[in-house]
């Protein structure tokens, strides 16, 4: 049986999206502004040396 010589190789540099370099990636003023608004209303949590994985509402 000889159906595997038949078969092509798959390409997976196709099936997955370029990557950007962060410096390239083009952004705006909007994310730093929503990001001041989170920041007023919760408060982020963190272990040190991990990122933040629990959220509390600051009471007003």
């Amino acid at each position: 049986m000889s159906r595997a010589r038949k078969q092509k190789a798959r390409d997976k540099n196709k099936s997955k999206l370029p990557q950007t370099p962060r410096k390239d990636i083009a952004t705006d003023d909007s994310d730093l502004e929503v990001a001041k608004e989170v920041d007023e209303l919760y408060e982020l949590k963190a272990r040190q040396g991990y990122s933040p994985t629990k959220v509390i509402r600051k009471e007003e």
